[in-house]
């Protein structure tokens, strides 16, 4: 199931492969900004890099999914 999972966020990388890099790098240094301001909602950046990371990674290791 997870590799399945994997195989489609691979897809939609690569058709979205321009904006991944952008949202996680905004996104991180939002949730770094509201860390440091101590403000209660730094989680919903911190989980928007993370899967815009999860996205990347699928796309990078999308050849070894299909072997």
């Amino acid at each position: 199931m997870f590799i399945s999972l994997m195989k489609l966020s691979s897809i939609l990388y690569l058709w979205t492969w321009f904006i991944w890099p952008f949202v996680f790098v905004i996104s991180l240094i939002y949730a770094i900004k509201a860390l440091v301001k101590e403000e209660p909602t730094f989680m919903k950046p911190a989980i928007i890099a993370s899967v815009s990371l999860l996205l990347i990674l699928a796309g990078i290791a999308s050849p070894s999914l299909y072997l």
